[in-house]
């Protein structure tokens, strides 16, 4: 019990503390009116990029848990909007495991089996967003030290050079020899071999590599337009390597309620090395912040309600069988 507190307390500290500072940097009125002011046109195209983001989202789980039974993309992009809305508002890994959970009781997939195509998926995000915020970083007029081009590009080799040997029979079979010498309970050497096999035997590297652009370039897109519908100029390649800064942030593990306090440090984090001033990195981010959970959450919710009336649905045919 006193763990499951501190779990709660944390964030909720940080929240308030980071808050507590950060709004000394933002003039209510000022927000008041950016937020008055929004375009509803620009709002509108990001939540169809933002939609754009989760269905890329969507196609490369159904990749990964191809392999077992046929799974219904309309189902499958029901649970991701759900585990998607649990990351906007839950910190830590909230949306990971609402997905793992999800995956469980409504993809019918083994817990082994989500787990293992949630981190294959966070793995394939890493690798993209560090990619993505060094072919940027020079476009974006963003000079990063060699040391850290050269780390970046070496971590995302290193998960390249894994995911292919998942995908591969040949490294595959090394990777369960491996794990049958650990010494493990054989019900947990079951299932991670079945997990290995389901994932990595069953998915298509160029597919999931190309949803993985696509939902780079979707998310990408869906914060032009909303930076560009609180009036604020910055360039596409601007966007995409601040972008790629707060999201890799994101694996921070103490994290604020509902994003709050720590996303405006991760967005100020990306914004000022664009040259912004502190002050107008903050003001900017948290008006982005609150614009972004207005055109997420709702579809999000739209994610749980279509989960809950597809349940609702079939207790009648359960009952009907039983």
């Amino acid at each position: 019990m006193s763990r499951l507190w501190v779990r709660v307390a944390v964030p909720v500290v940080v929240t308030i503390a980071l808050l507590f500072f950060l709004l000394r940097a933002v003039h209510p009125d000022e927000l008041a009116e950016t937020l008055s002011n929004i375009s509803p046109g620009l709002a509108l195209l990001g939540a169809l990029a933002a939609f754009g983001f989760v269905a890329a989202r969507a196609f490369r789980y159904r990749l990964l848990l191809g392999n077992g039974q046929p799974h219904r993309m309309r189902t499958i992009l029901a649970v991701t909007l759900s585990s998607w809305g649990a990351s906007l508002i839950l910190p830590g890994p909230s949306g990971d495991t609402a997905f793992v959970m999800l995956a469980r009781t409504r993809l019918k997939a083994p817990v082994a089996v989500g787990a293992g195509a949630a981190v294959l998926s966070r793995l394939l995000d890493l690798a993209s967003l560090l990619l993505v915020a060094l072919i940027t970083a020079p476009l974006a007029g963003v000079i990063l030290p060699r040391a850290l081009l050269g780390g970046g590009v070496a971590l995302a080799l290193l998960i390249a050079v894994g995911l292919t040997a998942l995908f591969w029979s040949r490294p595959r079979g090394a990777i369960v020899a491996w794990l049958e010498r650990l010494s493990l309970p054989a019900s947990l050497h079951d299932r991670l071999h079945f997990a290995i096999e389901e994932l990595g035997s069953g998915s298509r590297p160029a597919l999931l590599v190309a949803a993985t652009v696509a939902a780079r370039v979707a998310t990408g897109l869906q914060y032009f337009a909303l930076f560009a519908a609180i009036d604020q100029a910055i360039s596409l390649q601007q966007v995409w390597f601040a972008l790629s800064i707060r999201t890799l942030l994101l694996a921070v593990p103490i994290q604020g309620l509902g994003g709050f306090g720590t996303t405006q440090v991760w967005w100020t984090a990306g914004l000022t090395l664009l040259g912004w001033s502190v002050d107008d990195a903050i003001a900017a981010s948290l008006a982005v912040h609150l614009l972004d959970l207005s055109v997420s959450l709702p579809q999000a919710a739209l994610g749980w309600l279509g989960l809950t009336l597809s349940a609702e649905q079939a207790r009648p045919v359960e009952a009907q069988r039983g």
